[in-house]
């Protein structure tokens, strides 16, 4: 019996143990773009980290609070435009975290929250992840 017990121990152990427990949201499409938006909760954010490996773009939005600290958010609007200024991807976050995949290429990337537009200009690659990190002061 006590080996027993020793051994569902063990087993419950691995089944609480981050990985097994960490699945990503699951994936949308709009045009050829693939995105996956998320990362509320420690499990769902290191499943998101992990794949951001394979994907050619890992977007992190915070806030700064008062002292200074960046804060994740959700609530965050993006739009994907490509290098003809026209718009493959209009969609809202509901987590800090965007993984995207969209064809090699330059992009923009507009980020809105509360109000306050972000615009950044991004390469995409294939074979070479990139993380933008977004950052909103009060």
């Amino acid at each position: 019996m006590r080996q027993f017990l020793i051994q569902c121990l063990i087993v419950c152990a691995g089944f609480l143990s981050g990985p097994s427990l960490a699945q990503l949201p699951p994936s949308k499409a709009q045009g050829n773009i693939t995105f996956i938006t998320g990362g509320i909760g420690s499990d769902e954010s290191s499943a998101i980290f992990a794949a951001a490996k394979k994907w050619p773009l890992l977007i992190e939005m915070s806030e700064i609070d008062s002292s200074g600290r960046g804060v994740w958010i959700v609530g965050v609007d993006i739009r994907v435009l490509n290098d003809k200024q026209q718009i493959l991807l209009e969609t809202v976050c509901d987590g800090p975290l965007m993984l995207l995949h969209a064809p090699s290429g330059q992009y923009t990337v507009e980020a809105s929250y509360q109000g306050k537009l972000l615009k950044r200009g991004i390469v995409l690659k294939e074979g070479d992840p990139q993380k933008l990190t977004l950052f909103w002061r009060p």
